[in-house]
């Protein structure tokens, strides 16, 4: 199992300065496993077509040091530029909401030596270790702005990550990936509509750790194949 499992406090060291969407932080994740795409790896079967299409888009990337767009990478439009332009507030929502005075936004986490990278929305640092100076101890935070009302009433509707998982496993599983990146027992997921009147513009979710362990230790198996079928498919090239 990957050492990243046997950790329950986010080591200083793995948080990046590196400015998200600049060149620099597409060229980081590279060759790297995602969370944005974490569903890819859970699918049914142990190696699915989807599966292995997703380790082979990585092994090109890390081969090429060039990402040609993965088949359902998103293309920027009006709902992507939308989402983007009302995160931070929707960010601030969620902190005033949640009695949060303080967010580190848009950091990469990265354990260094292996092949996953995440960047959720904030982390909400819960306090330092009184054991290990270098470590955090966090909550991850994922925030989604749809501009389309049925896709936000859909998200809307959802109480539990349970609920979340039915209505989208991109994103449940995304949650899941980030709180498994940052060693976080708890993470959130929020909905925000900015013209949605105030009280009724914000859904939080609360995702446990220990509550939704399976899912947890069925992520960190999927983890571990997809390095196995990386070095394969990267060892015809070597």
């Amino acid at each position: 199992m990957s050492l990243l499992q046997n950790n329950t406090m986010l080591h200083k060291s793995w948080i990046s300065n590196i400015q998200i969407y600049t060149d620099e932080w597409k060229t980081f994740r590279l060759g790297k496993f995602t969370s944005s795409k974490a569903v890819d790896l859970m699918a049914e079967k142990d190696v699915s077509v989807g599966f292995l299409s997703y380790v082979d888009q990585k092994v090109g990337e890390y081969i090429s040091g060039q990402n040609i767009a993965y088949e359902d990478d998103e293309i920027e439009d009006e709902n992507t530029v939308w989402g983007l332009q009302y995160e931070p507030e929707a960010l601030n929502k969620f902190g005033l909401k949640m009695g949060i005075k303080y967010l580190v936004t848009q950091k990469i986490i990265h354990q260094p030596g292996t092949l996953f990278s995440s960047t959720p929305d904030a982390l909400h640092i819960i306090n330092s270790s009184l054991i290990k100076e270098d470590c955090y101890n966090v909550a991850s935070v994922e925030v989604k702005c749809p501009r389309k009302y049925p896709r936000f009433l859909a998200l809307y509707r959802c109480n539990t990550p349970a609920d979340l998982k039915k209505v989208s496993k991109k994103y449940y599983f995304q949650v899941i990936d980030q709180m498994y990146n940052c060693c976080a027992s708890i993470g959130y997921f929020a909905c925000y509509h900015p013209l949605f009147p105030e009280g009724k513009n914000l859904k939080i979710i609360t995702f446990s750790k220990l509550e939704l362990w399976d899912d947890f230790s069925r992520l960190a198996e999927r983890k571990i194949l997809a390095e196995k079928k990386f070095k394969e498919a990267l060892s015809a090239f070597t």
